[in-house]
């Protein structure tokens, strides 16, 4: 019994209007609703208040906004489905919180809706991996972890789980041994249970599974050994990336991202990242942070790991994110896309042009294309986790960012 469909589909008879305009806490949002529509569109701009948090500190003496942020236009006409139309318009029926567009490193456009502002944080979801990647690479290269290595030699509590025998290199493109199952519609799956035992998610979703944190879930998933070297997505093995840079540091993920990506972009705002009832760091999917500066993370991208004059991230590691043969197991992530892949916590799209996409369930979206010089970032909050059931999706949001490149490239 899908119990997420039937219970998305009961709350989208809620009015999701007053939900755009209305600044409060709306009444029903509980551990049991929060991540779903329509009460999620509040929700995910409001993380602090609904789930415990650890922040993810800027440098308030290092703030360096993206060029052209005050100039930038607030709407934008593309041709998308054969027809003519505003951004602003297409936002509404797409759930889509804030899209920021950056050529040549200047904001061109930028648009909000629901309860999203400037300065507000949203939840960016599985965008959060592409953030642990980038700080794994800034500590490889600082000689503190050894891709080679295998997680068990970093955290011998993971010894015996899915993960042990596992190199670092493996679980950055997940292609591990964890036996993971990633089904948002199944209370069954690992992924829910791990919601569950982390008390993210409460109520009939969680019947079966007791609240004990990361800690102690994550060392009891098994193994599959027939899936090593083999691409299966899996939320966990990012958490488990985190879990070893943590062991391998000394130093809790959170200010591991502040001082090693947040404040060297200058980031605007503070961000913050969700912590489970053990204290465990949930760095698969629980970072929150502003469009703007989560968009300075795919400029990040763009210009090679340099934020301005500071090598943020090493070169060579984010060519060779751009630089990876197909994978025939991927599904194609838009019409550019011919021989997608996935590396290092990020999707490459395999058109040729090193163009990477991060994406998180609900409608996030961080689109670096480095030919044309854009990046494209997008906050959502789909009523589900892949949007389908109400013509949504990974597939028209792709449409709609080659509409957008498209409509760019014309304009300026």
């Amino acid at each position: 019994m899908r119990l997420f469909i039937v219970f998305a589909s009961i709350l989208l008879s809620i009015n999701i209007d007053a939900l755009e305009v209305s600044d409060s806490r709306p009444p029903g949002v509980t551990g049991e609703t929060w991540q779903f529509g329509p009460l999620n569109r509040w929700a995910y701009t409001h993380i602090r208040e609904i789930l415990p948090t650890k922040n993810i500190a800027n440098n308030p003496s290092f703030i360096q906004p993206i060029p052209g942020i005050e100039e930038a236009k607030k709407d934008l006409q593309i041709n998308f489905d054969g027809q003519s139309v505003l951004l602003s318009e297409l936002m509404k029926s797409q759930f889509i919180d804030g899209i920021l567009i950056i050529k040549n490193g200047t904001a061109m456009v930028e648009l909000y809706g629901g309860t999203l502002k400037p300065n507000r944080t949203h939840l960016m979801w599985s965008v959060s991996k592409t953030i642990a990647g980038l700080t794994a690479a800034s500590i490889e290269a600082d000689g503190l972890i050894n891709l080679s290595n295998t997680v068990g030699d970093y955290v011998p509590e993971l010894t015996n789980s899915g993960w042990g025998e596992n190199t670092l290199r493996e679980i950055l493109d997940m292609r591990d041994s964890s036996n993971w199952v990633e089904d948002y519609d199944s209370p069954e799956s690992t992924v829910r249970r791990q919601d569950c035992a982390d008390g993210l998610l409460t109520g009939p979703m969680c019947i079966d599974t007791a609240v004990i944190g990361n800690y102690k879930f994550l060392p009891a998933v098994g193994k599959e050994a027939s899936r090593k070297g083999k691409f299966v997505y899996k939320s966990g093995t990012t958490d488990v990336m985190a879990w070893v840079l943590e062991a391998a540091t000394g130093k809790r993920y959170a200010d591991l991202v502040s001082e090693r990506l947040w404040k060297p972009i200058g980031a605007e705002s503070n961000a913050g990242i969700t912590v489970d009832v053990s204290g465990f760091t949930l760095a698969s999917g629980g970072m929150f942070a502003s469009l703007r500066d989560t968009a300075k993370i795919g400029q990040l991208i763009l210009n090679k790991g340099q934020a301005g004059k500071t090598q943020v991230v090493p070169e060579n590691w984010i060519n060779d994110m751009t630089d990876q043969s197909g994978d025939n197991s991927i599904m194609p992530l838009g019409s550019e896309s011919i021989n997608p892949y996935y590396r290092s916590f990020i999707w490459g799209i395999g058109d040729g042009e090193g163009t990477l996409l991060a994406r998180g369930v609900h409608g996030q979206f961080v689109y670096v294309a480095p030919k044309s010089g854009v990046v494209i970032t997008i906050f959502s909050s789909w009523p589900n986790a892949d949007g389908n059931s109400l013509g949504l999706g990974v597939d028209s949001t792709m449409e709609i960012i080659e509409a957008i490149k498209n409509s760019i490239l014309l304009e300026y």
